[in-house]
């Protein structure tokens, strides 16, 4: 009879002879490869350089702005050790100062004393940083902080409590001669209800001598409650700042490639935004990461697990979005050569904890990709494994995941996914305004986003172990440079791509079932049409830039191009179902199935070319309708989309059909209301059609 580690022992080495993964799984790498990959990432590493980053929100010493600061001495140490290659760290925007708190307290006095705050516990307490001296005074409670909630108190002299936010507060206050305020920075009230100790990252520039605090959610309210009760409350701020050198700066390192080609890759995180706020997963959760990536990728390189890549990947530890334009600045060939990028932003929170999803941003409609493909197959693929599957409970994983992509210290929670349409305000969009795609790869929502309480403990090992994994298939993917991975890539995407235009068909029949009589139902196939049609442009654009995956790219664009009319003939197909469908909902409602006819205002602005505006010669400023302008808007999710097409030369009617193609129908009403609107303040010109 065996012994039962005789047994235990067979049996974990006839399970090695059998697949890690079921037969269905699949992505562009094999399984031998992603096993690899997966058995070497380590969450637990990735946590370690998160720890040795930003440990705790701290109050960085005046002297640490004389050299690198401690984040870009850490990744590079880190980088010098794992391997990497040409690291260094690229000191830009150096010259004047700026302020650097060494000292902040808040104190009440009265009616008993009591410390309030202290810049050494939560650094984000004190919202304006230049604000040197010693106040003392009464507290007065003004409640939102409205103007009208002034009227009939006298605050000259004293400080202001409100639940407002303390910058629209402060500029209210002190034109009433208030010498200091104390205000809730939070992102919305559901969150200061939901978490009453924590404080949002917020900046006001003060008057000499005057201060703005930030205070808890749960101190302003304990707070107004003593006022409410008849407490005479005194308050002293104490603080002391010291200018420093004003610098910004970027870590660079690189995993060369073969030397085949001059095609490069990137993925990038931000190091930095700005120097006084620091978070655990925003900052720093992405660098981190993609740290422990390229560890783990030169590992397996160097045991022969993972084949040299020909691209060279240049891994970027940035200040979010003026880094990355630094980068490109210093470097202004790097936007021809690289063909691709992987930006990780928020990547480490457990999501369960915050209710969050690992989301995948896409490149938005008016830069089609190839990459989108890369990334999701990744992504799905090891959601995939990492799940218990209902059907599979059989196997020889039997009730557990197929193949447990988890960490010792981390969570066995399921990995929560979301692959959704663009979205801005990272460096993936300062990447594509030089011409590279990039995707974007964040934890959303995050509860602590931006805030006192952004702190390690809220991070996983696990979920750093599978965003690893998914980055670093990715980036293997992408860096591969050969005309078998391009191959592979490009069906990728024309696969893909027939479910994308099959979501378009559904969105589009959703349209004329949704519609309420003959007129609206006309109208319902109109959009219903201009859906499939937008989406086969797309799709189109997507598989022509697949051809820059072969290292020959005018080779890679005669492989592609016999794709493209089998793509036409699938959306005529698609065309001809609406249409029908239109036929049926028209005999269930007893009416006409007429023909769409252009109205007078598309008419209209079928002759009318939008034109984007500098923003030296704009009288409202910005670019095109960047910003926030005034007057008549889009619903948010347009907005990204509308200011790229206001520089392409499109007809009013083209923007608007491009819009409601990418989202859902808007009307051409509203999108001439907003291009006059911007007209009328400089921001865009109309121009008829041929002048």
């Amino acid at each position: 009879m065996k012994s039962p580690g005789a047994l235990v022992a067979a049996i974990l080495l006839a399970a090695s002879a059998l697949p890690a993964q079921e037969r269905e799984d699949r992505t562009l790498l094999s399984q031998e490869q992603m096993t690899s990959i997966i058995n070497e990432v380590s969450g637990e590493r990735a946590m370690h350089h998160l720890l040795e980053l930003v440990p705790y929100q701290r109050v960085r010493p005046p002297e640490e702005y004389n050299g690198p600061f401690r984040e870009s001495q850490v990744i590079e140490r880190f980088a010098r050790s794992y391997g990497f290659s040409n690291i260094k760290t690229v000191v830009y925007q150096q010259g004047g100062t700026a302020f650097q708190p060494t000292r902040g307290e808040l104190w009440m006095t009265s009616p008993r004393l009591t410390k309030l705050f202290d810049i050494y516990d939560i650094p984000l307490a004190l919202a304006s940083l230049n604000a040197s001296g010693e106040l003392s005074a009464a507290l007065v409670d003004v409640g939102p902080g409205r103007a009208q909630d002034f009227d009939g108190k006298d605050v000259k002299g004293k400080f202001v409590l409100s639940s407002g936010a303390p910058g629209p507060v402060y500029a209210l206050a002190t034109q009433r001669g208030a010498i200091g305020v104390l205000g809730v920075s939070a992102i919305g009230y559901q969150r200061s209800v939901d978490y009453p100790t924590q404080i949002v990252s917020t900046n006001v520039n003060a008057q000499p001598g005057t201060v703005a605090w930030a205070v808890t959610p749960e101190v302003q309210r304990n707070l107004s409650a003593l006022i409410a009760r008849g407490e005479q409350i005194t308050l002293r701020s104490v603080v002391e700042t010291a200018q420093v050198p004003m610098k910004a700066e970027y870590v660079w390192a690189q995993i060369p490639g073969d030397g085949s080609t001059t095609q490069e890759t990137a993925i990038s995180c931000h190091l930095y935004e700005g120097v006084i706020k620091q978070g655990a997963n925003d900052d720093n959760s992405g660098c981190a990461l993609i740290l422990e990536v390229g560890r783990a990728w030169i590992k397996l390189i160097n045991e022969g697990k993972l084949p040299r890549p020909r691209r060279t990947i240049n891994f970027l530890f940035v200040p979010e979005i003026q880094g990355t334009n630094a980068f490109f600045q210093a470097n202004p060939g790097k936007g021809k050569t690289i063909i691709g990028t992987l930006n990780f932003d928020m990547e480490g929170i457990r999501v369960a904890l915050s209710r969050s999803f690992w989301i995948l941003q896409r490149t938005p409609d008016t830069f089609p990709s190839y990459l989108n493909d890369i990334a999701q197959s990744m992504m799905e693929y090891v959601a995939d494994i990492s799940r218990e599957r209902v059907r599979f409970r059989r196997s020889l994983s039997g009730y557990a995941p197929t193949q447990p992509v988890e960490s010792p210290r981390g969570s066995k929670d399921a990995f929560y996914i979301r692959i959704d349409k663009h979205y801005g305000s990272s460096d993936h969009v300062t990447y594509m305004a030089h011409g590279v795609p990039a995707v974007m790869f964040i934890t959303w929502p995050d509860m602590w986003y931006h805030s006192s309480e952004d702190t390690p403990d809220k991070q996983d090992p696990t979920q750093y172990k599978r965003a690893a994994a998914v980055a670093l298939g990715s980036a293997a993917v992408l860096s591969a440079g050969t005309d078998e991975m391009a191959a592979r890539v490009a069906q990728e995407n024309l696969g893909r791509g027939l479910g994308r235009m099959g979501e378009s068909h559904v969105k589009g029949l959703g349209y004329l079932a949704d519609a309420r009589d003959g007129a609206t139902l006309t109208r319902a196939y109109a959009e219903a049409r201009n859906a499939i049609r937008h989406q086969a442009t797309i799709e189109k654009a997507v598989l022509r830039s697949a051809a820059v995956m072969w290292t020959d790219t005018t080779l890679g664009a005669r492989r592609v191009a016999a794709f493209l009319p089998l793509l036409d003939q699938r959306a005529t197909s698609l065309l001809n179902e609406v249409k029908a469908a239109y036929q049926l909902q028209a005999q269930q409602r007893g009416v006409a199935a007429a023909e769409p006819v252009p109205s007078a205002a598309e008419r209209e602005a079928a002759r009318l070319r939008v034109e984007a505006v500098p923003a030296t010669t704009a009288r409202g400023g910005g670019f095109g309708g960047f910003g926030s302008p005034a007057g008549p808007q889009l619903p948010d999710e347009y907005n990204a989309e509308l200011s790229l097409l206001l520089g392409k030369g499109v007809t009013a009617l083209e923007l608007r059909d491009f819009l409601s193609g990418e989202f859902t129908p808007v009307s051409m009403e509203e999108v001439m209301a907003v291009l006059r609107a911007r007209e009328a303040r400089g921001q865009v010109k109309l121009t008829p059609v041929g002048k």
